[in-house]
């Protein structure tokens, strides 16, 4: 089945961390009286626990905005977002700084109020390896959250039951407790978790999906203060790497991102699913004709030559009428030049397209839905993992341990080799420093726009140098400033508030 039911959402209002807590049993939800009583009450309920990714979708369908703090786009409707990424953060800016921390709780609040009632549950249809198994999925997407709020914040409250009255304002945990839960929420997955893809799981965590976003997490905190590998830590993401099966890059670049090519697609180890008319967005619209996130021009050059050369004006191969044209395949899988047009039919603009660029990576490939306006319910998947990065986590890992070994030329050629694409393999015999620099250029151009430039440059620290030195001709007023203090972002003030001053602020913004 490619969907998770949206029906069974009419019951995330049980979990909603903001419900008035006066009204025991309100008319318009089922009482917990009469709830979580059969295994059919826990599959509905697990399926909001998914669903509340599709409420707060700040960590899905709108990460493309995310590349906005970094030097792959700018987000024109996103004022506040452009304010964070030119240096204007304080504990009441808006935007991701405040949603990812209010997003976060809310799913976290629901995760934790399932976690508890099926430890709880003493009815004999559900086995112990099944209340293990849900318990698993639920930290994983625990996980997931608490991944966003460490890389982003730091020291952040750490909630794994319900919180009620006299628990709710609680004071923040550091940074590594927090990283700690993560790691141990992401281990019960593991071992909970079956050992199958994604597509054989019907859109449920698997333990090879809970093994890479470990690595992801820990590849985070693996280059200390000064960017320099930490082979220990390196060792073990690899370690953890190699347990994942059952995958392969898939045959064609598009169809991990387009509905009708991605149940069941060999590359995807997670996502965030849809199916319209109950459960949709508005991706389509928002990408090509709204365009509220557009590739910078620093972004678009650094997509090679298809013959895999770096880019320059200078070169006589370059067109500047047609600046897409002859590089890496994948940039005009990514992006366009003014307007969106598939198979010949062009998308309308409501909105301008300040860069000339526009981000098509995710529109839907059909013409008929075209246009994408106000009515159109789009039903692509969020994919949160795929095998792709799988391979680039390799890659960097084994480099930073051994150099460039096969194992990672291999990693990086069936990236750039993969039918559609069909770039050149990597020369032979680069140095370490030259296979880095090729990885992290491979991450960029790969990754695009799915929600991981941004952290990659904070932990090769290398953002303040990107961020400080970039420039885009089509922005003259645009100048995007990073410093030390900005790796954890404010806790929003309101939160701080609402605690009643037990929360405290991150000492950089005091």
């Amino acid at each position: 089945m490619k969907k998770i039911n949206i029906i069974l959402f009419c019951w995330m209002m049980l979990f909603s961390a903001c419900s008035d807590m006066l009204d025991k049993n309100p008319t318009s939800q089922p009482s917990e009286s009469i709830f979580w009583q059969s295994k059919k009450d826990f599959e509905l309920a697990l399926a909001s626990c998914y669903g509340s990714f599709i409420e707060n979708n700040v960590f899905t369908i709108q990460l493309p905005k995310l590349e906005g703090l970094s030097d792959n786009g700018y987000c024109q409707h996103e004022k506040e977002l452009i304010n964070i990424a030119q240096g204007n953060i304080d504990p009441t800016s808006g935007s991701f700084i405040s949603s990812y921390y209010s997003s976060a709780y809310k799913i976290i609040a629901r995760l934790n109020i399932f976690i508890d009632k099926i430890q709880n549950y003493t009815g004999s249809d559900i086995s112990q390896q099944e209340k293990e198994n849900y318990i698993g999925q639920c930290t994983f997407l625990r996980a997931h959250c608490y991944s966003f709020l460490y890389r982003c914040y730091g020291d952040v409250l750490l909630a794994t039951e319900p919180l009620d009255l006299e628990t709710q304002n609680s004071p923040k945990s550091t940074a590594a407790e927090v990283l700690r839960q993560i790691m141990d929420d992401l281990d019960t997955a593991i071992s909970a978790c079956p050992d199958i893809t994604y597509a054989a799981a019907k859109g449920r965590v698997t333990k090879s999906a809970a093994l890479a976003l470990k690595a992801r997490i820990m590849l985070y905190d693996a280059y200390d203060t000064n960017g320099n590998a930490i082979p220990e830590k390196m060792q073990e993401i690899l370690s953890l790497l190699q347990q994942v099966k059952g995958y392969t890059l898939a045959n064609s670049y598009e169809s991990v991102f387009q509905p009708d090519t991605q149940e069941g697609n060999p590359e995807i180890m997670f996502s965030i699913k849809y199916l319209a008319p109950n459960s949709y967005h508005s991706l389509d619209q928002w990408l090509s004709s709204w365009v509220i996130s557009s590739p910078l021009k620093n972004f678009v050059d650094a997509y090679e030559f298809s013959d895999g050369t770096a880019f320059s004006e200078s070169d006589p191969r370059y067109d500047p009428e047609a600046p897409l044209a002859g590089r890496d395949p994948r940039l005009e899988m990514t992006v366009s030049r003014n307007y969106v047009v598939i198979n010949g039919v062009t998308q309308p603009r409501a909105d301008p397209a300040p860069t000339s660029f526009i981000l098509r990576k995710f529109v839907t490939k059909d013409e008929t839905q075209i246009p994408f306006d106000n009515n159109t319910r789009s039903e692509q998947d969020w994919v949160i993992l795929r095998y792709a990065d799988v391979l680039l986590m390799t890659a960097e890992a084994e480099n930073e341990l051994n150099g460039p070994t096969q194992n990672v030329y291999n990693a990086i050629n069936a990236i750039r080799t993969r039918p559609g694409i069909d770039l050149p393999v990597l020369a032979a015999g680069l140095s370490k420093d030259e296979m880095r620099e090729k990885i992290r250029h491979e991450r960029r151009i790969e990754l695009a726009f799915e929600g991981e430039r941004y952290f990659d440059l904070k932990r090769w620290k290398t953002i303040g140098t990107v961020m400080n030195q970039l420039t885009d001709p089509t922005l003259p007023l645009y100048k995007p400033y990073f410093e030390e203090r900005f790796y954890r972002w404010p806790l929003p003030q309101s939160e701080i508030d609402k605690s009643n001053g037990v929360l405290k602020q991150n000492p950089d913004y005091i």
